[in-house]
């Protein structure tokens, strides 16, 4: 496990030891993780209240077994020891930290045991288009981004020796017992999240969001990534992208970005995440390749991994990020991740229903998410984004940039037309703006939480 940060409101953790989810630098994969640095000055000042409530939190709070009964527990160990069969293994990778990764031979990964795509064949064309001519990424100045020439790739340790899965095999992090022991059922370890609620800066689940009700084939963005500290073990962070379809219990979606989770993943490190669910955060979907439901078909991108390169504080600062992309196949119907210039893999059409994402999605969302366990009997620390508001601006506010749908005739929707909504603006606030540059339509988003207007 890492340390979190020294000041834990304003850095993120720097440790060589941090693990990226990685590209092959030595296949010469694309890939979008960019440095910018701002020239401009200050963007403003913190937030008044930071001072104020950030810099005496304490140590995130680790917490005790929470499994349910010995019965239980017997349950998620044979769920462990079936969740891949060690004859299927051809190579073990062992990254810092002891994490393992079990390098699996393609046509024996878990999504394709499972009952519900036994037969399926597997599909290595990607979809085809939307694309468009390369460009420079820009960095970002006051009002609208301008260019900036300083760029350089993030480096990722699962690769940067030499040592990746061999071809036709994916990276599955090895599933630990430790792991499971931070929830009650090996249900609740595959919901993982309890259902979304908007009541207000009491909610355990708080956004700062933008969205955009259209029928789409996908969505795409650029995410700028931060540590930010986290208060308990059972509280996440995260900046990812969403579509979706469906109402009620039979809402599915797609969802994917960068997310912090103690619980879920045994450490503080920020990570490279996908989720789906086909039944409204019910127990039927779950986190990365953990219920074998996404079908990956790429050896160069670690799906859970950690980031090397993390945006930090003081300003001027540098902005690391990547860019992911969820799009449908037009002819199998199966949902695409693509991460920089990857094509990852895909969730199976069966795993969706007519009125929900087979045909399309209907709702393209980007936002920041928090998890409030009310510690105390108050609201929490932890951070969004940065843990500082949008106001604060490049340098110290995280961002989403160059955000785009995919149209049903498999177009880009370029500056699509997103709204803002928050939780609490007091706690995690956005400002969506546009660019007449290739920023295109971006946002600010973020928050310190606990502070003298949110409590």
């Amino acid at each position: 496990m890492l340390n979190d940060q020294t000041d834990r409101r304003y850095s993120a953790t720097t440790g060589a030891s941090v693990i990226f989810a990685g590209v092959l630098l030595a296949a010469c994969v694309p890939t979008t993780e960019r440095l910018y640095f701002d020239e401009t000055g200050n963007h403003g000042s913190p937030h008044p209240h930071l001072a104020d409530f950030g810099k005496s939190s304490p140590e995130p709070t680790e917490e005790p077994i929470r499994v349910r009964d010995a019965m239980e527990r017997a349950r998620m160990e044979r769920y462990i020891a079936e969740f891949v069969n060690r004859e299927d293994v051809v190579a073990t990778i062992e990254l810092s930290a002891h994490e393992l990764i079990d390098c699996v031979a393609i046509d024996k990964q878990p999504a394709l045991q499972r009952i519900e795509l036994k037969g399926h064949t597997l599909h290595l064309q990607p979809p085809t288009g939307p694309e468009e001519k390369p460009q420079r990424d820009p960095g970002i100045f006051v009002g609208d981004p301008a260019e900036a020439d300083r760029l350089r790739i993030s480096k990722p340790e699962y690769g940067s020796d030499g040592k990746v899965c061999p071809k036709r095999t994916v990276p599955i992090r090895r599933l630990t017992i430790e792991i499971l022991d931070n929830f009650e059922t090996l249900e609740d370890f595959f919901r993982a999240r309890p259902p979304h609620i908007l009541t207000g800066p009491t909610s355990l689940h708080q956004y700062a969001n933008s969205a955009i009700s259209v029928d789409n084939w996908g969505a795409q963005s650029t995410l700028n990534v931060w540590s930010p500290y986290t208060e308990r073990a059972s509280e996440f962070s995260l900046s990812q992208i969403a579509v979706a379809r469906g109402s009620g219990g039979n809402r599915e979606t797609i969802e994917a970005g960068w997310q912090k989770y103690r619980n879920l993943y045994g450490d503080y490190r920020p990570r490279l995440f996908i989720y789906f669910t086909p039944d409204n955060y019910g127990s039927g979907g779950c986190y990365n390749l953990t219920c074998g439901a996404f079908v990956q078909v790429n050896n160069s991108v670690y799906i859970a991994g950690g980031f090397t390169n993390i945006s930090t504080h003081p300003h001027p600062s540098p902005a690391w990020e990547f860019t992911v992309r969820w799009q449908r196949h037009g002819e199998t119907g199966d949902w695409w991740l693509k991460y920089g210039g990857t094509w990852v893999g895909y969730y199976p059409s069966s795993l969706f229903d007519n009125n929900g994402l087979r045909p399309r999605g209907s709702r393209a969302s980007f936002f920041g998410e928090i998890i409030d366990q009310q510690p105390g009997g108050r609201h929490t620390r932890t951070d969004m984004g940065s843990g500082h508001f949008p106001g604060d601006g490049f340098g110290y506010a995280a961002y989403q940039r160059r955000i785009r749908t995919i149209t049903t005739n498999n177009v880009w929707n370029i500056r699509p037309a997103i709204s803002e909504n928050r939780t609490d603006a007091n706690c995690y606030d956005i400002d969506v703006r546009n660019s007449s540059g290739s920023w295109e339509r971006y946002f600010y988003f973020g928050g310190s939480g606990y502070n003298t207007h949110c409590r």
